[in-house]
């Protein structure tokens, strides 16, 4: 079996649909910004057929060749936006359940009683 089909293989089908809408964007911002796809594949330092790879959503392009084609786009400040902690609903639930139900004062000796 290929990688590229142990990929595909090995991800839910509602992430490769992500996929595929994230090359669907790039794709529709190269042509809004009227890139031809040789002139986009020289600027991220790709080939022709990366690109095409990436707009047609395989999921074995890399994170690096994404990440260069918001940047030729300028785009890039999107990808901050992906993952932040503040927004991870069930990680700030699952930190608000460990915290304790009630805080009890410290007993510490005070050594600075003159």
């Amino acid at each position: 079996m290929t990688q590229k089909n142990r990929i595909r293989k090995s991800l839910p089908p509602e992430a490769l649909a992500i996929i595929a809408q994230l090359g669907s964007h790039i794709k529709i911002a190269r042509k809004r910004r009227a890139i031809t796809m040789e002139e986009m594949a020289s600027r991220m330092f790709v080939t022709r057929k990366t690109l095409g790879r990436l707009e047609n959503g395989d999921p074995g392009v890399s994170l690096a060749v994404f990440t260069s084609a918001l940047w030729v786009l300028g785009l890039e400040n999107q990808l901050k936006e992906i993952a932040l902690p503040e927004q991870d609903k069930i990680g700030l639930y699952r930190e608000q359940q460990l915290l304790p139900k009630r805080v009890r004062s410290t007993k510490i000796k005070d050594d600075l009683d003159f």
